[in-house]
């Protein structure tokens, strides 16, 4: 069992370092910048608030479904993070450097991942026809924190995994709430 998780982590530093190394060209590095900021998470409460202008039937659903998630997700997010400390890649691997300032100290999980799809599957539940471009937003926030340098993909996965738990929780509970 050691060799499988030690050969698993040795996978994911080479995945790591390959995903960086496509790092150098002004515009990718600009748009994958741009990506990792639209994770920070004032665009999701930006989004909450043009729903809730436009749309209020849907968001006195959405709202508190997506409250429950948050706060799933934010409270496992920092527990884990705190548990696990993970150094961030561009600390560990002299190959990589962070073209991006992270959050904190440790980068398992990817927050901003689980933040992103959290709100994909929140987004995708309510409005279906969003559905891709909210995937797909999600998954270039998450490939930007590796290319960025400051995650390792395992990190991304475990924050996809951790937003779609989270928004499906979000979703069971905050459906019976009503605003």
């Amino acid at each position: 069992m050691k060799n499988v998780v030690e050969n698993i982590l040795i996978l994911d530093q080479l995945l790591c370092i390959k995903i960086w190394g496509f790092n150098g060209k002004r515009m990718m590095d600009r748009m994958m910048y741009q990506a990792s900021r639209l994770g920070d998470g004032y665009v999701y409460g930006l989004i909450g608030i043009i729903i809730l202008m436009f749309d209020l039937t849907i968001a006195k659903i959405l709202l508190p479904c997506a409250f429950i998630a948050f706060a799933i997700e934010l409270t496992i997010h920092k527990i884990v993070k705190d548990k696990v400390k993970r150094f961030r890649p561009f600390r560990v691997l002299n190959e990589i450097q962070n073209l991006i300032k992270p959050p904190d100290e440790f980068s398992f999980p990817s927050g901003h991942t689980a933040a992103a799809f959290l709100m994909a599957a929140l987004m995708s539940h309510f409005y279906p026809q969003w559905a891709i471009p909210s995937f797909g937003l999600a998954s270039t926030i998450g490939l930007s924190r590796i290319y960025n340098g400051v995650h390792y993909p395992s990190d991304v996965l475990a924050g996809l995994v951790l937003g779609l738990v989270s928004a499906r929780i979000g979703l069971l509970v905050g459906m019976n709430i009503q605003l």
